[in-house]
């Protein structure tokens, strides 16, 4: 099924890219040796923009930028067969769609230095992704959720309840952090700020690899 395979492939593409990005950078000595996720001591940002990694960064982000959007339309395709409110799938659409551009406009102004319009358009266009990404996450699941006792044979009930109470942790922690570091930006250590962006990216991709589940195998 073409919607599992985008789901996996969102899932696992962004996340073997950054940690390779890693690897290399700690290999060549460019970066020191350490685990972001838990002693935070370098952003995503910093090591995807590094050379060499940045030359598998950037083109990898491109296409899981491309899987995004071939994942909004096809959810798009199939909930449009459930006959639902036409402003919720289009909602559901342009969340995805901005996200994905958002996202775009991050990687093409990474590495990018000098002028603070560029450093704008970075921590700019990575929020809106973020934000726009939980937003059509939440409302792709509440779809689900609309639709699951009628289409039980092809969508696992299960995982869609374990999928929404996932989201709604998401989205909890998401708003607590973006007032936590709003709050504490100036006494918040740049190490503490790392860490729960490593965490957090891990999360939110997470939901991808829960999309992959939510459909049954109906080839057996």
């Amino acid at each position: 099924m073409l919607l599992k395979r985008l789901s996996l492939g969102l899932f696992i593409i962004p996340s073997v890219t950054i940690i390779l990005c890693l690897i290399t950078t700690i290999y060549l000595n460019i970066l020191d040796l350490c685990n972001p996720f838990i002693n935070g001591c370098y952003s995503i940002s910093r090591v995807g923009r590094s050379y060499p990694a940045v030359l598998l960064f950037k083109p990898m982000m491109i296409i899981t930028i491309i899987l995004m959007i071939a994942y909004f339309f096809e959810h798009y395709r199939i909930f449009k067969k459930f006959l639902l409110n036409k402003i919720y799938l289009n909602l559901i659409l342009l969340s995805g769609l901005v996200s994905s551009f958002a996202l775009l406009v991050y990687i093409i102004f990474l590495g990018i230095e000098g002028s603070e319009i560029w450093r704008f358009m970075r921590s700019g266009g990575i929020f809106i992704y973020i934000i726009s990404l939980i937003i059509s996450q939440f409302l792709i699941i509440l779809t689900y959720l609309k639709i699951k006792k009628d289409y039980q044979v092809i969508i696992s009930s299960k995982i869609i309840n374990i999928n929404f109470y996932y989201n709604v942790l998401l989205i909890t922690c998401g708003i607590i952090i973006i007032l936590l570091i709003d709050i504490f930006s100036l006494t918040t250590s740049w190490y503490v700020k790392n860490i729960i962006q490593w965490n957090y990216f891990l999360l939110m991709n997470l939901f991808f690899l829960n999309t992959y589940f939510i459909w049954k195998k109906l080839d057996k």
